[in-house]
């Protein structure tokens, strides 16, 4: 009798082409332009979300990946809570909370609001009620381009771009084919 082939565990299977997954500028995930809307399944494909080398984004399951296409900013920051004076949370869209630091905050094209999030390896775009929460401790500077935040009696400017910017730059998407609002 012979014994069987084993199973090589080198080789990757690339699903991209059979499972089309897109997260939306509001961090909604969609397989297919159908949004997925089962609790878990959406929080684990946050959690498998990995940057490629490449400023791509993929989800790894065993040996299978598939390529994840973003609209904008693979996280949202839906909230920002103030546990005390000046110490400020982030809540991401996959439940995940971490301290807001004004040194990985900007303020990208169209004024949108942007902070490094999970170890700097990934980018979070903020909801408009997130930057209304956080809006209340940022002061304006000298003219009217220039604002600041106060933190221990430390004024710390607003940028307008990324700290590392060749980690968090990105291209918004202008496909016909994701226009899922």
């Amino acid at each position: 009798m012979t014994k069987p082939p084993e199973h090589d565990t080198s080789q990757v299977f690339d699903a991209t082409p059979y499972l089309k997954l897109f997260i939306n500028k509001e961090g909604r995930w969609f397989q297919n332009n159908a949004e997925i809307i089962h609790p878990e399944i959406y929080l684990e494909f946050n959690r498998l979300l990995e940057k490629t080398e490449d400023g791509g984004y993929l989800v790894r399951m065993g040996h299978e990946i598939c390529r994840v296409e973003v609209e904008d900013a693979p996280f949202v920051v839906l909230s920002v809570i103030e546990e005390k004076p000046g110490d400020l949370i982030m809540v991401l869209n996959d439940r995940h909370q971490e301290p807001f630091d004004p040194e990985r905050f900007w303020i990208g094209q169209d004024n949108i609001p942007y902070s490094a999030v999970k170890e700097d390896r990934f980018h979070a775009r903020f909801s408009r009620a997130a930057y209304y929460q956080l809006a209340k401790h940022i002061i304006p500077g000298e003219d009217d381009e220039t604002f600041y935040f106060v933190k221990d009696d430390k004024r710390i400017l607003v940028r307008k771009e990324p700290a590392h910017e060749s980690l968090f730059s990105y291209e918004p998407l202008h496909t016909k084919s994701h226009d899922v609002h």
